[in-house]
């Protein structure tokens, strides 16, 4: 539908192009008769010269109206015949003032028919001021400016470059403001906000799409937002950005440029870069593109799409204005994307850990059973029933050593108003699971709650602690203490099981640099701004110390 839309209109403005140079040269023709039949009585050579080069001019749009630099200089042929018109009313006969009258009314045609408004207000203004200059000169004498005609043109003019000032700063106020509100918001509320910014700017542009492109290499992430929006099969609207492998064109090439013959094999611009499969998805025929940074580093794009008029430097001015605001917008939604990204990586990477030391590891151990039973089968039968019996042992530990890692992945129920109850829940099924008696110290009746998504954090850390003690320590005892000091968290897990390989005590830094002690817990606490020590005495158990930084008022 835009592609069919589009090519309408376009074949619309070159039909009016072709009967708007047939009036030009209409004109021409009759201003060189004029002056042809003038010439053997006045032997003026200028008005002839004038006429031959205003046929030649008016011929050669004609001629070369369907190339594509030709229908791209509209502002430009606007300018000339504006040029011509002025070159024509200072000539003093009156068969050439009528022509420059009719010349006038060609170039308000023009203006309305190929531009708009603010064009056709502009020629009008400045018509006006030209006949007030006329008539104060007298209009058989030198065209000359009066002072009125000087001053009407000034607050004219002032007038409207504050118009368009305004109207422009409005649109950017308005684009500003819709960014603005959503940042912060889910995802659903930014897609809808950043498709209004879009909507304004298409409407400022004068094209059919919008489209805002962003990406984030490190997380393999690229993704669009755009105007007109994609729908669904049943009309409702998306609700997350649209994410495709396929934009990772769009992060290539020049992205400040813009051109005005786009196809999929060849570009009318040679330095404009757009990939093929973009211009077939937008349905692009003219493009102008302004890039979004972040610093040194590009993070987007932001593209206005198929223009009738064309697209030219300055509408890529007016992308430059805009995009500051839909910069921090997706400079913010990255952000959240890059954290997401590395918690994501950081729970691969611990539940690989976890796979890798418990339940893989029995696995391998139940294989290599297998075979010693295969080989002993036939000539040992009793050895091999004795390695059965292991192997029965071994699949048992396997099924609890895979309850407990499942156990492990499952949400932790938090409750927002109290710490110490999710923590009394998190810690009553761990000793159903693990038969290992916890006793906890400490705050246990208090309304403790933290700011955000502190709470869950607070609580994964105590249950990667208890999930520890189970796996390594054969502990048959915890006591577990939680307590809220000032501006802190405090949390401390003791076992009387078999400790660590390693004996004496060690902070954050110290388990760091002799890579030893919990990594997921480590890496937790890491992030969360928090301090941590260890305390081994292999036969006899550790201790583990977490103290966790809160920020602002949390009550308790």
């Amino acid at each position: 539908m835009a592609a069919e839309s589009f090519t309408r209109e376009l074949a619309l403005r070159e039909r009016r192009m072709t009967l708007l140079c047939a009036l030009r040269l209409i004109l021409a023709f009759g201003y060189l008769l004029v002056q042809t039949v003038r010439w053997p009585t006045t032997g003026e050579f200028a008005g002839l010269a004038t006429g031959f080069v205003f046929c030649a001019y008016s011929l050669a749009l004609l001629v070369f109206r369907g190339n594509p630099r030709v229908r791209g200089s509209s502002y430009l042929i606007l300018v000339t015949d504006l040029a011509v018109m002025l070159l024509l009313t200072p000539l003093g006969a009156a068969p050439d003032v009528g022509l420059a009258l009719l010349m006038f009314y060609f170039l308000i045609t023009e203006a309305a028919l190929l531009h708009s408004s603010r064009e056709v207000l502009l020629l009008t203004s400045f018509g006006i001021a030209a006949y007030a200059a006329m008539l104060a000169a007298g209009i058989e004498q030198t065209f000359q400016f009066s002072t009125s005609s000087f001053l009407f043109m000034i607050v004219v003019g002032g007038a409207l470059a504050h118009q368009f000032a305004y109207q422009s700063a409005r649109t950017e106020r308005r684009i500003e403001s819709i960014l603005r509100e959503a940042v912060g918001e889910s995802e659903e509320h930014m897609v809808a906000a950043v498709e209004e910014a879009l909507q304004e700017l298409s409407v400022r542009m004068k094209c059919a799409r919008t489209v805002l492109a962003f990406w984030n290499p490190a997380a393999d992430y690229y993704a669009v937002c755009r105007y007109p929006p994609v729908r669904h099969a049943d009309g409702s609207p998306l609700k997350e950005f649209e994410h495709h492998q396929e934009w990772i064109g769009l992060s290539t090439g020049e992205i400040d440029a813009f051109a005005n013959n786009l196809t999929t094999s060849e570009h009318g611009d040679k330095r404009f870069a757009l990939h093929p499969y973009a211009i077939q998805r937008f349905e692009a025929y003219n493009v102008v593109s302004f890039a979004l940074r972040d610093g040194d580093e590009i993070i987007g794009r932001l593209l206005a799409i198929n223009s009738v008029k064309g697209f030219q430097a300055g509408d890529r001015d007016r992308l430059a204005a805009v995009a500051p605001h839909f910069r921090e917008a997706i400079r913010h939604l990255l952000v959240v994307r890059r954290t997401k990204h590395w918690a994501q990586e950081t729970e691969r990477t611990r539940i690989s850990h976890d796979l890798h030391d418990g339940p893989l590891q029995s696995i391998i151990s139940f294989d290599m059973r297998l075979a010693i039973i295969r080989r002993l089968q036939e000539k040992h039968p009793e050895q091999a029933e004795e390695e059965f019996d292991h192997l029965t042992t071994l699949s048992r530990e396997l099924v609890k050593d895979l309850r407990t890692f499942v156990h492990g992945m499952r949400p932790i129920e938090q409750d927002d108003s109290s710490l110490v109850a999710s923590t009394r829940r998190l810690i009553d099924s761990f000793q159903k699971e693990s038969g290992v008696a916890v006793t906890i110290t400490g705050e246990q009746n208090s309304e403790m709650s933290l700011p955000g998504t502190l709470g869950g954090e607070v609580l994964k850390i105590v249950r990667e602690a208890l999930h520890n003690i189970y796996k390594h320590s054969q502990a048959s005892h915890v006591l577990f203490g939680i307590e809220k000091k000032e501006k802190s968290v405090q949390l401390s897990v003791n076992d009387n099981g078999k400790g660590y390989s390693f004996g004496g005590s060690y902070s954050l830094d110290e388990l760091d640099a002799l890579r030893i002690g919990p990594r997921s817990i480590k890496e937790r606490v890491r992030t969360l701004g928090g301090t941590m020590t260890l305390e081994s005495n292999p036969g006899h158990g550790s201790n583990l110390r977490v103290v966790v930084p809160v920020g602002g008022d949390s009550s308790v």
